[in-house]
């Protein structure tokens, strides 16, 4: 029988959730394992991603082939090729033809990349995982510093780069009319952690006669931003090495437009950068800060029917945007999940007025604020 949800209370819903009042042991002990084997299969997605694997097996469309000749295929050790392909046929990911002993990746699975940024996060965030939980101690230390999350930047960059590629020029600074007039004939924008410059870039790209500055701590990250946009030619971008809660004195009610993309949570001291972001945008000016869809309290989130996306969200900030966050010592430690009440709370207080508070890009919402005339 089909219960529609809205008939349901809150308390139904969050029996439904967590399945306490049908589950029995053996129910619960199937249902996590299959949740852990998936998850462990992403390490055998992961390597093909990593190695150029998969891109060998796209390329060879439905053409079987022996382990020996995708190795030769990618210049690579047959033996590691022989069993990560075990591997992959195992995980029903590759065929496997047992009279030929030849593999081949199905025409319908070759979209298998577009899911590059959900499957690096495994290896890329859990890289940090037992520094992490040694900061469960009491004794141990407060937190991991961004520099240990080996190729960070580039998760970041997987995991936002769909949203600049299909949605920001085409959605989301349409749907501010006057912003989206402004940067047309010519403002100054300041994207904050910027990281690899994906939306500073893309933006800098389509909205020519508009300057941006795009602002990080990441060194490598902004090397490789500068490298992006001087291969593309662009002279109306620029991107400074500074700390959010420490920008530059000569910016003052400098910027007309600020750009804030899954970073605020992050932050060690967001009170402070809020200030420094009001102190930056002059007045009348618009600030957009987008941040992960949750809402401030638990059971709001636990009733939601999405419930994989506060998974992940959980994953994420648990392994990366918390310890970050308190490694200083005295750090804020939102965490991914302060929601947006709590995020509406912040800007309010830092004397932004919150004009709207929408559903924006994958798994965010956009807090939109402007800085009051005097």
């Amino acid at each position: 029988m089909v219960i529609p949800l809205n008939n349901l209370t809150k308390k139904q819903l969050r029996g439904m959730a967590s399945g306490a009042e049908t589950e029995t042991a053996t129910e619960f002990t199937s249902r996590v394992t299959q949740q852990l084997v998936g998850g462990i299969a992403g390490i055998g997605l992961a390597m093909g991603m990593e190695t150029g694997l998969f891109d060998v097996m796209i390329s060879m469309g439905e053409n079987k082939k022996t382990s020996q000749e995708i190795a030769d295929l990618a210049g690579m050790k047959e033996r590691y090729v022989r069993e990560w392909l075990g591997y992959m046929a195992a995980a029903n990911i590759t065929n496997f033809d047992p009279n030929e002993g030849k593999f081949w990746l199905p025409s319908h699975r070759s979209n298998i990349m577009e899911l590059k940024g959900l499957v690096m996060t495994l290896p890329i965030l859990y890289g940090g995982f037992f520094k992490v939980a040694e900061c469960f101690r009491k004794d141990g230390p407060t937190g991991v510093p961004f520099e240990e999350y080996h190729k960070l930047d580039d998760l970041i960059h997987l995991t936002q780069g769909r949203f600049c590629q299909d949605q920001l020029i085409q959605e989301f600074l349409p749907s501010m009319p006057q912003v989206h007039r402004c940067l047309e004939t010519g403002i100054h924008v300041l994207d904050l952690g910027c990281g690899e410059g994906t939306a500073t870039i893309t933006m800098a790209r389509r909205f020519f006669k508009s300057r941006f500055y795009g602002l990080d701590i990441s060194q490598p990250a902004l090397r490789t931003a500068r490298y992006k946009a001087a291969e593309m030619g662009l002279s109306n971008v620029e991107f400074i090495k500074a700390d959010i809660s420490l920008m530059p004195t000569d910016w003052t009610d400098k910027f007309d437009y600020l750009f804030v993309h899954f970073v605020l949570h992050d932050l060690s001291y967001p009170t402070k950068a809020l200030r420094e972001m009001h102190r930056v945008l002059k007045p009348g000016g618009t600030l957009s800060v987008i941040e992960i869809n949750a809402y401030s309290n638990l059971e709001d989130n636990l009733e939601r029917q999405d419930r994989k996306s506060i998974v992940l969200a959980y994953s994420y900030s648990l392994v990366t945007c918390l310890p970050i966050s308190l490694c200083p010592g005295d750090g804020a430690g939102l965490g991914g999940l302060w929601g947006r009440e709590e995020a509406q709370k912040a800007l309010e207080q830092a004397k932004f007025q919150v004009v709207s508070v929408t559903e924006a890009c994958n798994d965010g919402v956009h807090l939109m604020c402007v800085k009051p005339m005097a």
